[in-house]
C-alpha cells in the first residue's frame, strides 16, 4: 500500500462519517437566503416607489420616484401628465436633483429641446390638447459620491406660464 492509500479514510471521505448533519446545514442555508428574495419578490423589500400629484390649471401632473435611494443604485422616474386644456408649449422643469450627482441614463421620449433655468433642466415636447396624456421615463444612477437630500420636484409650464407642479425630496444615503 502506498503511503497515500494509509492516509485516506474512505468511512469519512467517502460514507461521510461524522459529517451526517452537513447536507442540512447546506439545505438551511439556501433556504435562509430564498427568504430574502421571497420578500423582494412579494415587494416586502427593495426600493419603493412613492407617487406624488398635483392638479393644475388644466392639466395634473404626476411625479413616481423613489423616496429613499443609496449611492450606485440604478432607479427610475416616471412622470404622467394629463391635460383638461390645451397646452401650446409643454415643459417639464426637473428640480436639480434628477441631474446634480445623478447619471441620468436614459429619456424617453426624448423632448423637442432641453434647456437650463439655472441647475435645473427644462424640456420641451410638441403641443398637448385636450384630453392627451404625457408619460415621460427617465432611467438614472445615483453617484457612489451623492450623499443627502436631493430636490427631485416637477414643475408643469405653458412656456413661461406655470400649470402644476409636484414637489419632492429624495434622500441619497451613503
Amino acid at each position: 500500500m502506498s503511503e497515500l492509500d494509509k492516509r485516506v479514510d474512505l468511512e469519512r471521505m467517502r460514507d461521510l462519517r461524522g459529517r451526517h448533519r452537513h447536507p442540512w446545514v447546506r439545505r438551511s442555508l439556501l433556504a435562509l437566503m430564498a427568504v430574502g428574495v421571497l420578500a423582494a419578490a412579494a415587494g416586502l423589500i427593495g426600493q419603493a416607489t412613492k407617487t406624488v400629484a398635483a392638479d393644475g390649471a388644466g392639466a395634473r401632473l404626476e411625479l413616481k420616484v423613489p423616496d429613499v435611494l443609496r449611492g450606485g443604485l440604478l432607479w427610475r422616474a416616471r412622470i404622467s401628465v394629463r391635460t383638461d386644456l390645451d397646452i401650446k408649449l409643454p415643459r417639464l422643469i426637473l428640480g436639480a436633483g434628477f441631474v446634480e450627482g445623478m447619471q441620468l441614463n436614459t429619456l424617453e421620449p426624448a423632448p423637442e429641446s432641453e434647456a437650463a433655468r439655472g441647475p435645473r433642466v427644462v424640456l420641451s415636447y410638441p403641443e398637448l390638447k385636450a384630453g392627451d396624456e404625457l408619460v415621460v421615463y427617465l432611467q438614472m444612477q445615483v453617484n457612489p459620491t451623492t450623499i443627502g437630500d436631493q430636490d427631485t420636484s416637477v414643475q408643469l409650464d405653458d412656456e413661461t406660464t406655470q400649470v402644476a407642479r409636484v414637489t419632492h425630496t429624495t434622500r441619497v444615503l451613503p
